[in-house]
């Protein structure tokens, strides 16, 4: 028997909430840096790995294993970008994204040499479960968690951009680069922050993945198209966009699996995309009207 639809809206959003932070980290690089950054399904899985790390080695909790994934992760993505992406700025769209495309394969394949092909599962607590069988519908306590987190990141990311100076510089370069430029705005401190944050964010949610499922060479690669989906059904370059666009791609695929017929739900992701262009034929900038070929 099909689960009641309330039970369906809570795997879509544990399913839209990492979504969620990889989306928003992606838009954030696409809409201030002007780049399609492929490998940052790669710093999805660095944030997972350095999570079970913190968690399996050193002992630690979820929440330090958090904070050691989103520093971590910004880390690795701002020397990334500093040594590959940055020197290449002035070299076009095309040769990023496809040096992109190379770093992400060297990257995936790196961890796989190193941490091996496994999946590997984070040591916590076995969750604990709220039924509530009269309703029909369930949720546990590391369900919670994800939402909890992917939702505070959010708010934090927003009080940032919109009450600090460097978030509102942001905002501008955004903008227009060039002009924010012209007002005294340090458009190179920008780009050094926004990889910053970019890279953070998918860190943190390779933790979550790791929580909700597992962890192995490929998790962030293997969410990378649903994550470009939510940028671009969001309008890529809107981190408000992404968000929204990230909770209705798995509300959208958690609702297709169960209710769909058996022949139709076996592709759930796949109705998304359906869902995404038929989206895009009737608004062609997403949901927040930014279109992703305006830049």
């Amino acid at each position: 028997m099909a689960l009641p639809l309330v039970q369906e809206l809570i795997f879509g959003l544990v399913l839209g909430s990492f979504v969620a932070l990889g989306a928003v980290g992606f838009t954030l690089v696409y809409g201030l840096v002007d780049m399609i950054n492929f490998a940052h399904g790669e710093f999805i899985t660095i944030g997972a790995f350095a999570g079970l790390v913190a968690v399996s080695t050193g002992g630690f909790g979820l929440p330090v294993a958090l904070v050691v994934s989103f520093l971590v992760t910004a880390v690795v993505g701002w020397g990334i970008a500093q040594l590959i992406y940055e020197p290449l700025n002035d070299a076009g769209p095309i040769p990023l994204l496809l040096t992109s495309i190379g770093a992400g394969l060297a990257l995936r394949n790196g961890m796989r040499l190193v941490a091996g092909p496994s999946a590997r599962y984070l040591e916590l607590p076995s969750p604990t479960t709220y039924r509530f069988d009269e309703l029909g519908f369930f949720f546990t306590d590391q369900q919670m968690i994800v939402v909890g987190v992917a939702l505070a990141a959010v708010v934090a990311l927003h009080l940032f951009l919109s009450r600090t100076m460097l978030g509102i510089s942001m905002r501008a370069t955004a903008d227009n680069e060039d002009l924010a430029l012209v007002t005294g705005i340090d458009t190179k401190r920008v780009r050094h922050v926004v990889w910053l944050i970019s890279s953070g964010l998918a860190g943190v949610a390779g933790v979550l993945l790791a929580v909700s499922r597992s962890a192995n060479p490929s998790t962030g690669f293997d969410q990378l198209l649903l994550i470009l989906t939510a940028a671009i059904l969001g309008g890529a370059g809107s981190p408000y966009g992404a968000v929204v666009g990230a909770y209705l791609l798995g509300i959208g695929i958690s609702l297709a699996i169960t209710f769909l017929p058996t022949a139709v739900s076996d592709f759930g992701t796949t109705m998304a995309f359906v869902v995404l262009i038929a989206v895009l034929l009737v608004r062609p900038g997403g949901i927040v009207n930014q279109e992703v070929r305006s830049s």
